[in-house]
């Protein structure tokens, strides 16, 4: 007979070899475990040098590229738009730098800036009482809501842009003209002229005048929806003019700010207003001259850059372009 003895040590041992087997096994399976990992860590660490080593020459790529074409982009749009005269329309929601560069590269392609109308945003959304009333008596007409009032400025002001005519000096006759009109009600945020415009000896527009209308930065904080003023007034301007007219924006503006979107969803506004979606780069710019320089060609409008709608960063090559 076994006696309690011998199963006690039976029990025993068989306890102690399990506790053996967990400890050597759990000390195996920790070293094949930190072996994995280290592994796995020095594989992350070197994909991660090698993804900053590609980056870093990637973007010494893009800044060659972008020196490159800052470089040649003068010499591509030389003459493009030679002797013509061009109208800048925005609002003081644009970035100064995204202006500054427009009017560069269309000074390169020889035409000559002869005015920028920029609209003051917040006063333009008519959210006042006191907005609104000075807005309709401005117009002529009934007070009104927000958007009727401004689709009346939009009428008026580009009849106004139509018509080629100096502009009044004498205090009394400042009101019956729409833009030195908003100008003295504060609905302009600037009004910048070349001397003879603004002196009242030349004609404002000039006869055959080309407009450009500017979107908010992508960082601005805008009152006004991005159909609501531009859209409607490139349509006009279009329209009543019977010249060339784009509209142009940054290439970071998101889509629920782009008023660029906003147009070109509107299929009988893009097809005589062309829209560029990046103008704040060098191809951008270059779209806007050849996209001007075939309007004047009496080729259709088109639409250029790289967000919804657009063909292609550029206008297709035509014969003589």
């Amino acid at each position: 007979m076994i006696s309690l003895r011998y199963h006690i040590v039976s029990l025993v041992a068989v306890f102690l070899a399990l506790a053996l087997g967990i400890v050597v096994g759990s000390t195996v399976l920790q070293e094949g475990t930190v072996s994995a990992l280290r592994a796995t860590s020095q594989e992350v660490r070197q994909r991660s040098e090698e993804n900053r080593t590609e980056n870093l020459i990637l973007k010494q790529e893009i800044s060659r590229l972008q020196t490159f074409g800052t470089a040649v982009l003068p010499e591509l749009v030389q003459d493009r738009l030679k002797g013509r005269s061009v109208v800048l329309v925005d609002t003081d929601k644009v970035d100064s730098g995204l202006r500054d560069g427009v009017r560069k590269v269309l000074e390169d392609a020889g035409a000559n800036v002869d005015g920028q109308i920029t609209f003051a945003d917040d006063r333009l959304a008519l959210g006042a009482d006191a907005d609104r009333t000075a807005m309709a008596r401005l117009l002529a007409v009934e007070a009104a809501a927000p958007d009727v009032l401004r689709g009346e400025l939009v009428e008026k002001l580009a009849a106004r842009l139509a018509t080629s005519t100096a502009l009044p000096q004498e205090d009394g006759q400042r009101a019956s003209d729409m833009l030195t009109g908003l100008q003295d009600a504060d609905f302009l945020a600037d009004l910048k002229l070349s001397r003879p415009l603004a002196a009242g000896t030349d004609p404002f527009p000039r006869q055959g005048s080309i407009f450009v209308l500017l979107g908010p930065a992508a960082t601005a904080t805008t009152a006004l929806a991005p159909d609501a003023f531009l859209v409607p007034l490139a349509d006009q301007v279009s329209t009543q003019t019977g010249g060339p007219v784009a509209g142009a924006e940054a290439a970071a503006v998101p889509k629920q700010m782009s008023w660029i979107l906003a147009l070109r969803d509107n299929r009988a506004v893009s097809r005589r207003v062309s829209g560029i979606d990046s103008v704040d780069t060098v191809y951008g710019q270059l779209a806007l001259v050849q996209a001007l320089q075939g309007s004047l060609r009496q080729l259709p409008a088109g639409q250029y850059g790289i967000k919804d709608g657009a063909s292609g960063l550029l206008p297709e090559r035509t014969e003589g372009s």
